[in-house]
């Protein structure tokens, strides 16, 4: 069991490296695109393009039953990608840095936590853009449940952060692992309702589907968002719950296995 003393010194630590974390974010912000001409931009230009589509294509063409339909995969789509980005990303997050571990010392846990940062920062930039559509299409927008928003949102990083302490420990251990969770991602985006309303399913289903922890993050928002009400509080419990499960077994696993990342890699 990790002590009080033993957390406040990792804080500590890390505080320390702040201005690596901030390094790291800003690295995977602009040196994605560092040699293209919009540059940041393009941060705000690929996520509009998939909302054009969404609103164009899809809403012509698919979701007769549900209003509004763009709209509903806009805010179901951008948290499942957040958090499926993490998933997959995380596997590799810390074998894909292999160089800098071995060379330098720094707090193993900056490189998973630079990376929900960086894809928080994505996916609020895909929701602002989301919002302003909205208001510009004359979306009936309600502020009833918004309270709940940045709530929401935080136990999403959370649970974010430690799916990627937890899955990027693995896999420096298991290289099989990686494929393992891109195999299992392409499930999770199906039993996800992304494309399709929660209650239309019935049956076992319905059942896999309330199983997926990204489930509850997903309706949480179209709750918020798309139907303008308060999530129910069994749900925001869950959510809480899920996403500090998820912090104490992924620090648990990273803090067993990080000393043998520099070995193994």
């Amino acid at each position: 069991m990790i002590s009080k003393e033993e957390v406040k010194g990792k804080l500590s630590e890390m505080y320390r490296f702040r201005y690596m974390f901030y390094s790291l974010v800003k690295k995977s912000l602009f040196g994605k695109y560092k040699n293209s001409a919009l540059g940041f931009l393009w941060n705000f230009v690929t996520p509009a393009i998939s909302i054009l589509l969404f609103y164009i294509v899809f809403e012509n063409f698919m979701g007769r039953g549900i209003p509004n339909y763009w709209a509903y995969l806009c805010v179901g789509m951008f948290p499942f990608s957040f958090m499926n980005t993490n998933l997959i990303g995380g596997a590799s997050n810390i074998t894909s840095n292999g160089g800098m571990i071995k060379k330098m010392y720094f707090p193993r846990e900056l490189l998973p936590l630079s990376q929900v940062a960086y894809t928080l920062i994505v996916f609020l930039i895909a929701y602002s853009i989301v919002f302003l559509i909205m208001l510009l299409t004359g979306f009936p927008l309600s502020s009833e449940g918004m309270l709940a928003l940045p709530f929401l949102i935080m136990t999403m990083f959370v649970f974010s952060f430690g799916t990627i302490l937890l899955t990027s420990a693995i896999s420096v251990y298991s290289r099989d692992f990686e494929y393992l969770i891109t195999a299992l991602a392409r499930v999770l985006f199906w039993v996800t309702p992304i494309f399709y309303m929660i209650d239309s399913i019935t049956g076992i289903l319905s059942k896999i589907i309330w199983f997926n922890p990204l489930t509850y993050y997903v309706v949480g928002l179209q709750d918020i968002i798309y139907r303008g009400v308060m999530p129910s509080s069994e749900l925001l419990i869950a959510c809480t719950l899920l996403s500090f499960v998820m912090l104490i077994i992924g620090v648990y696993v990273f803090e067993k296995l990080k000393d043998g990342f520099a070995e193994r890699i």
